[in-house]
């Protein structure tokens, strides 16, 4: 029978159990990072975006990339490799313009 909220003992979190989440934490984090290092001399296109994403977020652009989009059902960056840049500039510009579809 699985324990309720009052039937729960405490447990204190300690270094040695909330190392292992930092740890994992750096992981994604380094991954993000080097998806970002990808789109370092990108072609025109992913430049586009880039830009397009840039100038709606401003610094936070790049990151919005690397971020699962509800509305893409994906990550920007996956569709932008994909060949998909057209669905992520479209995005843009109803972010940019305030259009909901």
């Amino acid at each position: 029978m699985p324990l309720n909220g009052s039937d729960r003992e405490f447990t204190p979190y300690t270094a040695e159990k909330v190392d292992p989440l930092v740890d994992q934490a750096i992981t994604h984090l380094e991954r993000q990072i080097e998806q970002l290092r990808s789109l370092k001399g990108a072609t025109p296109e992913i430049a586009m975006v880039i830009g397009k994403a840039h100038e709606i977020f401003g610094d936070l652009g790049a990151l919005w990339l690397v971020r699962q989009n509800q509305v893409l059902q994906a990550r920007p960056l996956d569709l932008i490799a994909q060949g998909k840049t057209d669905q992520v500039l479209q995005l843009l510009g109803q972010i940019e313009y305030g259009v909901y579809v």
